[in-house]
């Protein structure tokens, strides 16, 4: 499995599970109930900040 470290690397799924022993709540613009959460995840020491998808994007196309 891939592990990416450098800054800028993205994870893209349905559901991604994230642990981390510091989060901070961001809201991001959006309109009505459609708004999002941005969390920033930090970790400390020998302890890193790690996300992991649990879930992959689905296409309608996919069968």
């Amino acid at each position: 499995m891939p592990v990416y470290k450098k800054k800028g690397d993205a994870l893209e799924g349905e559901v991604i599970t994230c642990q981390a022993r510091k989060y901070e709540r961001i809201v991001v613009k959006g309109s009505g109930a459609h708004r999002a959460v941005r969390l920033k995840l930090s970790g400390r020491g020998r302890t890193p900040a790690h996300c992991v998808i649990d879930k992959p994007l689905r296409w309608k196309d996919e069968r």
